[in-house]
């Protein structure tokens, strides 16, 4: 049962028991004024009579009716402390149902978001899947890890967000909503290097930022920069990388990891990690190790804010010496613990993969070299 049917469930329940006060309080008030008429009666009575028994008789019968006043008043100050509860019992479950089912209204739209992404990831797969059969495979160069030298990390960081198109829909309530698969691709790379601002030695980690990346902006990153690691944040699927369209369409280019593969290798200096932080991504992982030695992807779909937390806690922990397989382990922790602070936070942190070559140990593997081990 969803939180907010629990909730309106328990609404209901409250609402019944504050009516059940209510019919309380409205009988007891009949028999409070009952009574008080009838002790008024018996008093006039033994103020007319001359007889003293008569006199006795009527007064008491009057203590009588006031004892049954007395009574019913006390259940009706009963009555209504206990519909005062109620009250604030039921402002708090309200409050938590708004809140319910706000949550449950944006999951669901996630849900939508999502479901019509797989939908086109599937067709643009069965398209891929269909040409790529039809290409012969061609050799991709296998390239050895080379040892770190004393210099500073050098990191191309690529985002794209193609077709990212935006559709409003009208509820009969009247309510607009809009809908897209815009990704945060530059918040991304902007908290990349407020957390690499904050670390021991982020003057041993350059970033160089290619926005709205086509496939020429990383063939020509590779030349002019020879990056030792190669970053994609944006769109993916089991086939490739959607990267920004050389014409600058809206729809973007679909480069499959293949292709990929065989660039990263066409390079005097190849990269020593490609970090792919877009959805399903690990599945290029074996094409990509026949030419880099490590390779992270996302094993599913990824939330737009654990990719995020992602990015920025691993490139800190690089900047700290920490081993690739640490920096992997401290994102997980900080996306779990991200999740744990917002409740609307999905828990992304088991998607990060880390893939590696069987002659590389990602946990012997530090790339930022501090100036002391060096001496």
């Amino acid at each position: 049962m969803a939180r907010s049917d629990m909730l309106r469930r328990e609404i209901a329940g409250l609402e019944d028991k504050k009516a059940g006060y209510a019919r309380v309080i409205a009988a007891q008030e009949k028999v409070a004024a009952a009574a008080r008429e009838a002790a008024r009666k018996k008093r006039e009575q033994a103020g007319r009579s001359k007889s003293a028994s008569t006199v006795r008789t009527a007064l008491a019968a009057a203590e009588r009716e006031d004892k049954k006043v007395a009574a019913a008043e006390g259940k009706i100050a009963k009555a209504r402390k206990d519909s005062a509860a109620v009250d604030k019992t039921l402002a708090s479950k309200t409050t938590s149902l708004r809140t319910a089912e706000e949550t449950e209204r944006k999951n669901a739209e996630g849900a939508r978001r999502r479901n019509a992404a797989r939908l086109r990831t599937e067709e643009l797969n069965h398209a891929r899947a269909v040409a790529k059969a039809s290409v012969p495979s061609t050799s991709i160069r296998f390239i050895e890890v080379a040892p770190p030298r004393p210099e500073p990390l050098r990191v191309l960081y690529l985002t794209a967000n193609p077709d990212a198109t935006e559709t409003t829909m009208t509820n009969s309530d009247g309510s607009v909503i809009q809908q897209g698969v815009w990704l945060r691709v530059d918040q991304e790379v902007r908290q990349v290097k407020q957390g690499l601002r904050g670390t021991k030695y982020r003057d041993l980690v350059i970033v160089e930022h290619a926005p709205a990346a086509t496939f020429t902006d990383l063939v020509e990153g590779l030349n002019d920069h020879r990056p030792h690691i190669v970053h994609f944040s944006g769109h993916a699927d089991t086939l490739g990388v959607w990267m920004e369209n050389e014409a600058g369409d809206i729809a973007g280019q679909d480069i499959d990891f293949g292709l990929l593969a065989r660039l990263l290798g066409a390079t005097d200096e190849p990269p020593r990690l490609v970090v792919l932080n877009a959805c399903e991504s690990i599945a290029g992982a074996d094409e990509l190790l026949q030419t880099v030695p490590v390779v992270i992807g996302m094993s599913d779909t990824i939330d737009d804010t654990a990719a995020i937390v992602f990015a920025r806690s691993f490139y800190a922990a690089l900047a700290s010496a920490q081993s690739v397989a640490s920096a992997v382990e401290q994102a997980k922790v900080q996306m779990l613990a991200a999740s744990l602070i917002d409740p609307e936070q999905i828990d992304d942190s088991e998607l990060p993969v880390l893939r590696a070559r069987d002659d590389v140990d990602p946990r012997a593997l530090i790339l930022v070299t501090p100036p002391e081990s060096l001496s």
